[in-house]
């Protein structure tokens, strides 16, 4: 056996695992736009930390008010802004006195900018279950009766959700999908809260609801204020210390633009990428190395072959290009459910080049230069995940 022909077994293999495990996803992974009405709906406090949203606050603030449910409060973390996210913020909520807005300031030693505010929006709150979201999500009208019938449904004591993403921009809309791809292909939304490892419970920042008990015996975000990525953290806490924790499909309920350009989003994974792989370089290289010869090796494969007179041929042409459609069969159902276009599906293998280089830039910012920006603010990268 060749080794090209080796590789083929090993990558046509992957895919179809993959191709299996997206499947099970998309059949058995929860919807939120699915989750019935709740028998008993709890009180929620919907907290939206927000530090320069000047852009995204009014539109976020508006939605949140306008849900259909009986008893919800909403509060604003202003996170010691620059612009005019306050004004905007109270001018959303047109004088109805319905908003509370938390005023904040310089960021203590020790904390990261969201998880120090999300701690002190939970200091305010008292609702039973606790949806922390940001500024840039915006809501359906049903979105709280959504979350609060998940908690009834499923049943579980957290929950995270994965909007339909959108932009001007249409790089960032080309390279931002790449998140519901992700959640559909890799991450065993399928399994019951009860038996997923720790090492798989997954959550999303941009949209988080626990429970109020939960968070406080678990320390929530105070206990990992120092990690780069703390939804990520918070997740895996929780599910170590037994609590049920569930990604689930937001896309019909939640909508976000998160970046406006390109490279707001390119700092953004940068930032992220290496803490999410447990900050070891090797786990996060293997990952990008599978990564680049599914998506990336088979089409390299066909042209390669072009130019060395292998056209044509089977190992050269043909398995390669069902390979690049067994790769793209997973990106088309995340994006047919996201409601993206088709375009943004045949991109994919660019996706897939560009979150490669995020993951080489993840690297060189958080161990060569050890200093991350974000938000006009810098950290030093000492990434302590608890208290």
């Amino acid at each position: 056996m060749t080794g090209l022909a080796l590789f083929h077994i090993i990558v046509t293999a992957a895919l179809i695992g993959l191709a299996f495990h997206a499947l099970l996803n998309r059949l058995l992974g929860p919807r939120l736009v699915r989750m019935p009405p709740a028998p008993s709906p709890p009180p929620v406090s919907v907290l939206v930390p927000a530090r320069n949203e000047a852009a995204t606050i009014d539109r976020c603030v508006r939605h949140w008010l306008s849900q259909q449910y009986a008893d919800f409060e909403v509060f604003v973390y202003d996170d010691d802004s620059s612009d005019d996210t306050v004004a905007r913020a109270l001018g959303a909520a047109d004088g109805t006195g319905r908003l509370r807005l938390v005023r904040g300031g310089p960021l203590p030693d020790g904390w990261r900018g969201k998880p120090h505010a999300c701690h002190r929006l939970r200091a305010e709150a008292r609702g039973e279950i606790l949806l922390f979201a940001d500024a840039d999500v915006v809501p359906s009208p049903a979105a709280l009766a959504r979350t609060a019938g998940a908690f009834s449904a499923l049943p579980i004591d957290a929950m995270s959700a994965v909007p339909s993403h959108g932009s001007p921009s249409l790089a960032v809309r080309a390279l931002v999908a790449i998140q519901n791809w992700a959640a559909l292909t890799f991450v065993p939304a399928w399994l019951a809260a009860t038996r997923c490892p720790p090492m798989f419970t997954s959550m999303n920042g941009q949209f988080i609801a626990i429970r109020a008990g939960a968070y406080d015996a678990s320390g929530g975000f105070a206990a990992v204020r120092g990690t780069l990525a703390e939804d990520v953290a918070l997740g895996r806490r929780l599910a170590t210390l037994g609590y049920r924790v569930r990604l689930v499909d937001g896309a019909g309920v939640l909508d976000c633009e998160p970046y406006a350009g390109a490279r707001d989003l390119w700092r953004a994974n940068t930032r992220n990428l290496l803490p999410i792989f447990f900050g070891s370089e090797v786990l996060l290289a293997v990952a990008m190395a599978g990564l680049a010869a599914l998506y990336l090796g088979p089409l390299a494969l066909v042209a390669l072959g072009a130019i060395l007179g292998h056209a044509g041929t089977a190992l050269w042409t043909w398995v390669p290009l069902a390979e690049v459609g067994l790769g793209l069969s997973t990106r088309f159902s995340a994006d047919r459910r996201a409601g993206y276009p088709l375009w943004l599906t045949l991109l994919h293998p660019l996706a897939v080049g560009a979150l490669l280089g995020m993951g080489l830039g993840s690297v060189a910012c958080l161990r060569l230069r050890g200093v991350v920006e974000w938000r006009g603010r810098r950290y030093a990268v000492t990434d302590d995940r608890a208290a």
